[in-house]
């Protein structure tokens, strides 16, 4: 089985090319904010979110920009096994740690802070794993000090991009929807299906979350025109952007943001 960072390994290949684009249309929503957060999630599992994210934190690294891939999924992460890395102390291990420590000292939290970080092969990209899988995943991602941990890396990085658990499966993604500027959703086409992306969509808005648009992952390329149409048609009308992208044949499709007056 080949490697999942197809933006890394085959930067020419046209699926590199739509993440690229979609990484364009984040960073026109999101104007000429200084730092962007950036939080993924999908509608089901298994449709394909977590290599949607890994792609998309090293196409901002090749652009220059200093990045930090978060896996804030503390029950299933998988980027510890698309980047090749151990998985022994990781985003949980840190928050656990922040709430045990009494030191309210800025320089101390940064020591913590830097022990959960791992280089990767990319330049600019910076990767905290999941680690640990803790008793009560929500509950940890909803602690205080989530703020202290996103005020020290805003200092330090351009783009920080969650990894988030499915938001049809757990609430961990609607905890911390209000702390990102955007929220990006994704979904399988031909198989997730449409009242599931339209519940998603609900969820996050009832907790204030800004969806930035839906990924279409695992299009069919004789389908796409149609699916897109068809998803369209089903999906909130408000959202901002539609992006499609078929990862098996490595080709792509973006519908661009369509702006409002």
């Amino acid at each position: 089985m080949g490697r999942e960072i197809i933006v890394h390994d085959s930067p020419k290949a046209p699926v590199s090319e739509s993440i690229r684009l979609l990484r364009t249309n984040l960073e026109f929503m999101c104007g000429n904010k200084k730092n962007q957060i950036l939080l993924f999630t999908s509608a089901a599992p298994g449709d394909g979110k977590s290599w949607v994210t890994a792609n998309l934190a090293i196409a901002y690294a090749q652009s220059g920009k200093n990045v930090l891939l978060v896996d804030a999924d503390l029950r299933k992460g998988r980027q510890h096994k698309i980047f090749s890395k151990f998985n022994r102390s990781g985003f949980s291990d840190y928050i656990k740690s922040m709430s045990d420590e009494i030191v309210a000292d800025n320089d101390v939290h940064e020591e913590i802070l830097m022990k959960s970080m791992l280089n990767t092969e990319v330049g600019n990209l910076f990767l905290i794993t999941s680690g640990t899988v803790p008793p009560n995943p929500t509950e940890l991602l909803n602690s205080k000090y989530i703020d202290s941990f996103l005020d020290l890396v805003k200092d330090n990085f351009d783009v920080i991009i969650f990894d988030m658990p499915p938001v049809s499966i757990v609430a961990d993604s609607l905890v911390l929807c209000k702390k990102v500027d955007y929220v990006v959703l994704v979904a399988a086409a031909e198989e997730t299906k449409k009242d599931v992306l339209i519940n998603a969509q609900k969820s996050i808005k009832q907790v204030n979350g800004k969806i930035a648009g839906i990924v279409f992952n695992k299009m069919p390329i004789a389908k796409r025109k149609d699916y897109v149409k068809y998803y369209s048609h089903y999906a909130d009308d408000s959202l901002p952007s539609v992006t499609s992208k078929d990862v098996s044949k490595t080709t792509s499709n973006i519908k661009r943001r369509r702006t409002r007056s």
